[in-house]
């Protein structure tokens, strides 16, 4: 049931990722779509290997929307 709920709120974060007009506003759903998709494969696993998965990804999608969103405070300072 968890899972379903998590898949649910991932995809209402990218219809509103789709439909958002500002790139932060986005980003922060995009962010909230890796939080669920971190979720789901921790949930779905159900292993210690699981958890373990879920945390590579979670670190790997944070490392990257903060390297995004630094590079787009670079390109809004020029």
């Amino acid at each position: 049931m968890l899972i379903q709920i998590t898949g649910i709120i991932v995809v209402l974060m990218a219809l509103r990722a789709l439909l958002a007009q500002d790139r932060a506003e986005r980003l922060l759903y995009l962010n909230a779509m890796s939080f669920g998709i971190s979720a789901m494969i921790a949930l779905y696993v159900g292993t210690a290997f699981g958890a373990v998965l879920a945390a590579v990804y979670f670190v790997a999608s944070t490392i990257t929307s903060n390297a995004i969103a630094h590079t787009l405070d670079r390109v809004e300072r020029k």
